[in-house]
């Protein structure tokens, strides 16, 4: 039996762990759901595919030559072709240009032109700059780094997961002494407050183990090169070097010989890594110093059996003898210490286990950010009780607890909608504004602290019915913008009928639904719920 005053500190500790954290964990948890389909979500996002077929595999090798020819500066780039056909991929060819940067600043980001090419009917080579939908990887930004750019977002989440572990255990140590009565109760009545307490605690044990998981690989990915760097410094000293530039070598393009040699053709490449790397299922195959007697093809791919992140999962060949040059890179290959890191990785993003598990951390994701926007409404409601001891009747609410409900509506319910509302922008803008990548930045920032804003001039009842009316609203014209493109192709937008896509609609009308669920009950609740709650719409004094 733990003590009560052992608990009492562990309850306070948990208290404000959680409203320390909780914004950014709600983005974070949120915006993670979504990630697990970002895939499904780029297709959705991509516009069709230029008016040229796709390649069949077996003439790659003529695109290939035609390709060496007229886009010489691509031997030294490398190009990537890829083995399946989607909506995010524009042809069989892609290969980037990195721009010029400033060396001086390490949080400059690479900037890319992108470029595909593919065969025309009559066999004419046709290539042609195009930037790519990056709307997945800023879903992934905001989940990562909650809008906060470079390192600094960086080690702002790695110190937020670390208070988050915090609130993990010090929650499991509150509910330990009435886990057995408490774990799977939920009274519902008229005490709302305890029934949110009892959905909160059901929610957190039940998906502690995924928690747990989250919380240390984020701070491993966070607090990452910090912690490595000091591990090196203080632990291993240089002995770490030699590994680290081993490792980092297997990733450099090879040196040119200046020596032209033929290369086989792509057919041929797959047939021999499918047979010297049995079980290694290849996506895309990435030349390098193409037309080289010492060029290579990397091929990447996934490994099934194994927990990890998809795109490090390698077999580099050589492409003019077919031989295998580096077979370390795929999960069963791999050195410990990098199948470990990998192991990390696949954890946290779900990877591994096929659908099932994609779902089930989409469903955990959403059920974590609940956590954190009930639990912060929970403390509010634990200050109310609290002042209706002191003997006021009808006490006005405290300052702290209105700016308090205000904040976590505006900054949790803008986050939903202004990703809803970036996600709808990559159709709408298309073709409408000059960088696109951008304009989802725009959308979401300006749809964010406008609801935030939204919250704290109009108070957290009113505020929260209005706003997940909005939610429900960007969510909705998801579905809708793909049904308009159906019923009126004129408008420039577009409809793909591929199972991943259609199925970012279906998940989103349901996800509207819901919302427009909620706001009818949060509007019940502000007209008849006590008078003295912040979900009353009197204004507060």
């Amino acid at each position: 039996m733990i003590p009560a005053p052992i608990v009492k500190i562990y309850k306070t500790v948990h208290t404000w762990t959680g409203i320390t954290c909780g914004f950014a964990l709600f983005i974070a948890f949120y915006a993670g759901a979504l990630t697990m389909f970002m895939e499904p979500i780029a297709r959705w996002a991509s516009p069709p595919a230029p008016g040229v077929a796709q390649t069949p595999l077996d003439a790659t090798p003529a695109l290939i030559d035609k390709l060496l020819a007229a886009h010489p500066e691509v031997r030294e780039h490398g190009f990537t072709l890829h083995l399946a056909s989607r909506e995010d991929l524009p042809a069989r060819v892609t290969w980037e240009v990195e721009l010029p940067h400033d060396e001086s600043d390490p949080d400059h980001e690479h900037e890319h032109e992108h470029w595909w090419a593919a065969l025309a009917p009559d066999g004419a080579l046709v290539a042609r700059q195009e930037e790519p939908s990056e709307l997945g990887m800023f879903i992934d930004e905001i989940h990562m780094r909650v809008g906060i750019p470079g390192r600094w977002g960086a080690s702002f989440m790695g110190i937020v997961s670390l208070l988050y572990g915090v609130a993990l255990v010090s929650g499991v140590i509150v509910l330990l002494p009435s886990l057995v009565k408490d774990f799977f109760a939920l009274r519902v009545g008229k005490n709302l407050k305890r029934m949110w307490l009892d959905a909160h605690n059901v929610v957190g044990i039940t998906g502690l183990p995924f928690h747990i998981v989250i919380a240390t690989t984020s701070v491993a990915f966070s607090l990452g090169a910090l912690l490595f760097g000091a591990q090196g410094a203080l632990i291993y000293g240089d002995k770490h070097r030699a590994t680290m530039q081993r490792f980092q070598a297997q990733f450099r393009q090879p040196q040119a010989t200046g020596e032209a040699a033929p290369m086989l053709a792509p057919g041929q490449l797959l047939e021999r890594v499918r047979a010297q790397a049995p079980g290694f299922e290849p996506e895309a195959m990435t030349y390098q110093k193409a037309g080289d007697k010492a060029a290579v093809v990397r091929f990447t791919g996934r490994e099934p059996g194994y927990v990890m992140e998809n795109r490090y999962g390698a077999v580099i060949l050589s492409a003019v003898t077919g031989e295998v040059v580096n077979d370390t890179l795929r999960p069963s290959q791999q050195e410990p210490w990098w199948r470990t890191t990998m192991t990390l990785a696949g954890l946290h993003f779900g990877q591994y286990g096929g659908a099932v598990v994609r779902w089930s951390y989409f469903l955990l994701g959403l059920a974590g950010a609940w956590l954190f926007y009930g639990g912060n409404l929970l403390w509010v409601e634990t200050r109310r009780k609290a002042q209706r001891k002191a003997g006021d009747e009808l006490p006005t609410q405290r300052r702290d607890t209105y700016w308090l409900a205000a904040g976590t509506v505006g900054v949790c319910l803008g986050c939903v909608a202004g990703l809803s509302a970036t996600i709808v922008a990559a159709k709408w803008l298309h073709g409408h504004v000059a960088d696109l990548n951008a304009w989802h930045q725009y959308v979401y920032f300006a749809v964010f602290f406008a609801a935030t804003a939204w919250a704290f001039a109009r108070g957290a009842a009113r505020a929260a019915v209005e706003l997940l009316w909005l939610c429900a609203a960007a969510t909705l014209a998801i579905p809708l913008t793909t049904l308009l493109a159906w019923l009126a192709p004129s408008t420039g937008l577009w409809a793909h009928t591929s199972a991943q896509a259609l199925g970012v609609d279906a998940t989103a009308l349901i996800g509207a639904l819901c919302f427009a669920w909620m706001a009818r009950v949060t509007a019940r609740r502000v007209r008849s719920g006590a008078a003295d709650s912040v979900w009353s719409a009197r204004a507060v004094a």
